[in-house]
């Protein structure tokens, strides 16, 4: 059996893995992991590459998440509609202005609408 070893983490965002598992299956026959990924991004990766680029982009902006990509890219999949949601995903030892949750509300009902 062949060692391997995890060299980088990097997350990636749902239409990038939607992407991915495209090329792939366009070379080759997908495994029954692949096929299930690919069966979830589908469902759920519900902005187009240009606009996950552009709300990441945005906020990017909030202090919070400028070095926090795994925070950021958790937030992008779930498009959290309301501060309670927002709050959910932010872990409790990072301090969060009530401004920075709104910004981040209305980034997300922006790109929301467009969906």
């Amino acid at each position: 059996m062949r060692e391997t070893s995890v060299i980088e983490i990097e997350p990636v965002t749902l239409v990038e893995v939607k992407e991915l598992l495209k090329n792939r299956k366009s070379e080759k026959e997908l495994n029954y992991e692949q096929e299930l990924t690919m069966k979830y991004v589908e469902k759920f990766a519900r902005l187009t590459k240009k606009q996950t680029d552009d709300l990441i982009n945005s906020l990017k902006e909030i202090s919070f998440l400028k070095d926090n990509k795994e925070l950021l890219y958790q937030i992008v999949y779930a498009l959290p509609i309301n501060i309670e949601q927002v709050k959910l995903f932010v872990p409790k030892d990072v301090e969060v202005s009530e401004e920075e949750l709104n910004k981040i509300v209305a980034q997300m009902k922006k790109f929301g609408e467009k969906e």
